[in-house]
């Protein structure tokens, strides 16, 4: 990015858009495992390098590369979902075996088999609401 004075501010603001587009295609591909922020950071590097364009039709280097990282992102974004849905049905059965699972894991470490409540915010066995003001 060379800040010339003879460049005009269009030009300036594409290749800044175009360089955010690469750094989001990059940031995007890295958390691709995290499937949420590469559907961010992936629609966000194709926004940044569709806007790099400014008002020519043409795509500069750092932003071409920016729109494929980012198109690149959000294909390993769905197929990392994808990974992961087809986990839990092919080990648990489906969504419902999966939460079985997840509370048979909360029984072992010593969790409550019910939650408490939300109607009764003192639940806790343990705990009375009231010893606060035995001090004042």
């Amino acid at each position: 990015m060379d800040y010339e004075p003879n460049r005009s501010y269009i030009e300036m603001r594409s290749a800044g858009m175009a360089v955010a587009s690469l750094v989001m295609g990059i940031i995007g591909i890295v958390l691709s495992c995290c499937i949420y922020p590469a559907f961010v950071f992936g629609s966000l590097s194709i926004i940044f390098a569709l806007l790099s364009r400014g008002g020519d039709r043409k795509t500069s280097g750092y932003g071409r590369i920016g729109l494929i990282l980012g198109a690149i992102a959000l294909v390993l974004g769905v197929l990392f979902l994808l990974y992961g849905i087809l986990t839990i049905y092919v080990q648990f059965g489906g969504i419902e075996g999966y939460l079985e699972y997840l509370d048979e894991m909360l029984q072992g470490l010593g969790y409550s088999e019910s939650p408490p409540s939300p109607s009764d915010p003192y639940s806790n066995p343990y705990v009375d609401p009231y010893s606060f003001f035995e001090g004042l």
